[in-house]
């Protein structure tokens, strides 16, 4: 195990924020993106927004897009916070997956498709 892995930034709090900051590392690595002792900063808050995300998706598919408050006067509908907070944060996430080449067009133009050791794992094959 690697320093950066052992040791998140203390922004990484919760244990779901850790198994997703571990997570995040071992899929980097293994794709062979050369990480740096301070790079744990910035894979902390990915990590820490990850997990936001998914409370806010588990709030949504809980308590769905909208919800009724009382009014003035009238019971209202009215979006559920958890979307908007959803979005705000989304281009974070994605912006801090392209610094650590997570996404197609951060890795830049391949030649061929280069499998990774898990992906005849993922039980598609078997439908």
């Amino acid at each position: 195990m690697s320093g950066i892995r052992k040791n998140p930034p203390e922004s990484v709090s919760t244990f779901e924020q850790v198994q997703m900051y571990k997570t995040i590392y071992d899929d980097l690595t293994e794709n062979g993106v050369l990480l740096q002792y301070h790079d744990r900063h910035g894979l902390g808050e990915l990590a820490v927004i990850m997990c936001e995300m998914n409370e806010l998706r588990s709030d949504l598919r809980l308590n769905g897009e909208w919800c009724e408050v009382q009014g003035d006067r009238n019971v209202i509908k009215k979006k559920n916070p958890s979307r908007d907070a959803l979005e705000k944060i989304r281009p974070q996430c994605f912006r801090l997956m392209k610094e650590f080449k997570m996404t197609p067009s951060s890795r830049g133009k391949q030649v061929g498709v280069v499998e990774s050791a898990g992906s005849n794992e993922d039980g598609w094959g078997d439908v």
